[in-house]
């Protein structure tokens, strides 16, 4: 979808608020517009020109009319702006809650791939700093835009009706105002594309600190992530120095033009007062030079007003523009459409080969049945495609060559909302949200009961630090404040121990546990795993010795298969991975 369709796509839905609020601009602008023309036919009824000399002839009645009638419309148009002011304000408001919707549907939906690329920093930037820029850019532009047009074409209609030659003359010098506006915009075009990319990076580096801000004090880093930051953000400062300064010429500019335009107008109407008698084309008297010269100003000043805010339309129009190429990332393709009716009961690999890129060469002709009730345990050195081999079979990634299939059906054709819900993960890294203990647990079964999550929690030996705090289990907690890094991964345990899964994954799931906890984790991880299969990746290999099948993983191949004791009695590598971590 390009930008023009996507706006619109936002548009449409608010055309009523359009509908009205340009109605009460309209009704506001005339009751503006019809004040010089009455201020005209006041000074009217003050007298006449006769050649040189002005004839004083106070026409009272005339000139109490209007200004009882100026006054009106004063009301009256402050009342409509109000209403325009309203109706601008809730729809801009609603075009950008359905944009943020929009960019979180897709955060949400995009393949993991997709996010895996992209730098979270840049992810925080479409959803909160660009999605700002829009709504700060489409409510003054927009705001701008829709009074501006509509002034522009009242304001000329009024003028012809004063005095057509001068209409004509303003008509055919607005032009410069374009030409010197569109000569500014195109210079800060791409100054604000570079800000808008640099702004990006910085909130990237932004995040990373904050994320990891334990890790940088106790490395002693805070000068380099200070001094790595300043020069990012002394970038910034630059090309939003360039970018701005280049936008702000363009008001002054057009100010500039406009002015030149009023001038040129005032003596022209000052001539044509001067020989209205000798060429009554030129019929021109001074309250209608006055009203003409104020028609003049607001048909100049919607000009003004739009150059105003160019800086922020610029952002907008940038912000916006890497919104609509994200959106248009496609979604995470599910191609599958069988529901599977009973639990998976055998996954099969076959021929499997997989990789990142298309040059990189990480798991190959990987072959292995993995039964039901199997205890499986996936070993190997860093980088061996242990945890590559769980994005694979959670169709997180899809295989390259070959196929794994799911109780005999190729995963492709299995949906994955289908596949995925047989199985149950506790990886090595945790995710808690802001909220309670409780809804942190449910997240996993969001229809169980309160004695539900807290019986998991027990499982799990969580309940006992979890009655230790403030609240118990109504405790408000998140992801880097108010538990331990083995607190937290209790919980997501207990979110397994919840879901009760066919299939359990860990993926060194006790690695922030002490080690007490961690027999009670084992012992509970056995109890749940009774009658279920589960895929175990373990770094520290004396928690995987009751496993029924160990596959030892090395550069994306099964060098290795057996049990522990059939493993260590053959005394290769699986051997001297175990024998290395007691030394």
């Amino acid at each position: 979808m390009d930008i023009k369709t996507r706006l619109f796509h936002y548009i449409k839905p608010q055309k009523k608020n359009i509908l009205f609020a340009s109605i009460s601009v309209i009704i506001f602008l005339i009751s503006q517009l019809l004040l010089p023309y009455l201020v005209g036919k006041s000074i009217n009824a003050f007298g006449e020109m006769d050649g040189t000399q002005f004839i004083v002839d106070i026409d009272l009645n005339t000139i109490v009319i209007n200004l009882t009638i100026a006054a009106a419309l004063c009301f009256i148009g402050a009342f409509f702006d109000f209403i325009f002011e309203y109706l601008v304000n809730i729809m801009s408001q609603n075009i950008v809650k359905a944009i943020r919707d929009d960019v979180y549907h897709k955060l949400n939906n995009a393949p993991i791939k997709t996010i895996d690329n992209m730098q979270s920093g840049d992810l925080v930037q479409l959803e909160i700093g660009d999605i700002e820029n829009i709504a700060n850019g489409f409510l003054s532009v927009f705001k701008q835009l829709i009074q501006g047009l509509l002034a522009i074409i009242i304001t000329i209609i009024l003028m012809f009706l004063v005095n057509w030659i001068l209409a004509i003359g303003v008509i055919v010098l607005t032009p410069l105002s374009f030409f010197v506006s569109k000569f500014v915009a195109t210079f800060s075009h791409k100054h604000f594309k570079k800000q808008a990319k640099l702004m990006s990076d910085l909130n990237a580096l932004s995040l990373e600190a904050i994320s990891d801000a334990d890790l940088v004090q106790s490395l002693g880093y805070e000068k380099e992530s200070i001094k790595a930051f300043q020069i990012q953000d002394e970038k910034l400062r630059e090309e939003g120095k360039v970018a701005q300064f280049s936008a702000s010429w363009t008001n002054p500019s057009t100010r500039l033009v406009n002015n030149t335009i009023y001038a040129i107008i005032g003596i022209a109407g000052i001539i044509m007062i001067l020989y209205t008698a000798s060429f009554p084309i030129l019929a021109m008297n001074i309250g209608n030079l006055t009203s003409f010269l104020s028609y003049t100003t607001e048909y100049t000043k919607p000009f003004n007003e739009i150059s105003s805010v160019m800086a922020e339309f610029e952002t907008a129009q940038f912000s916006f523009k890497r919104i609509n190429n994200f959106l248009n990332l496609q979604d995470d393709i599910d191609e599958g459409k069988i529901i599977l009716d009973e639990p998976i009961k055998e996954i099969s690999f076959e021929n499997m080969s997989f990789s990142y890129e298309k040059d990189q060469h990480l798991i190959e002709d990987f072959n292995q049945i993995i039964k039901n009730n199997e205890q499986v345990a996936i070993v190997g050195p860093t980088g061996a495609g242990k945890t590559t081999l769980i994005n694979v079979l959670m169709r997180f990634y899809d295989p390259v060559d070959g196929r794994i299939t799911y109780n005999g059906i190729d995963g492709k054709d299995i949906s994955k909302k289908s596949l995925r819900s047989n199985f149950g993960m506790v990886l090595q890294d945790t995710w808690i949200f802001t909220g309670t203990i409780l809804e942190n647990v449910r997240y996993a079964k969001p229809d169980s009961s309160d004695e539900d999550v807290i019986s998991a929690c027990k499982q799990a030996h969580a309940d006992t630090f979890i009655n230790t705090l403030p609240e118990g289990y109504n405790t408000l907690v998140s992801s880097k404040s108010g538990l331990s890094e083995g607190e937290r991964q209790l919980l997501t345990i207990a979110r397994v121990m919840l879901a009760k899964p066919n299939i359990i994954i860990l993926d060194e799931a006790t690695s922030n546990i002490d080690t007490r906890t961690e027999k009670q984790i084992s012992d509970a991880f056995d109890k749940m795993m009774e009658n279920h299969t589960s895929i175990v990746i373990a770094h520290r290999l004396s928690t995987i010795q009751n496993a029924s099948l160990i596959l030892v993983l090395k550069d994306g191949h099964i060098i290795e298969k057996g049990n522990h004791k059939n493993l260590m009695t053959k005394k290769g590598f699986y051997y001297d991975l175990y024998s290395s971590q007691f030394k």
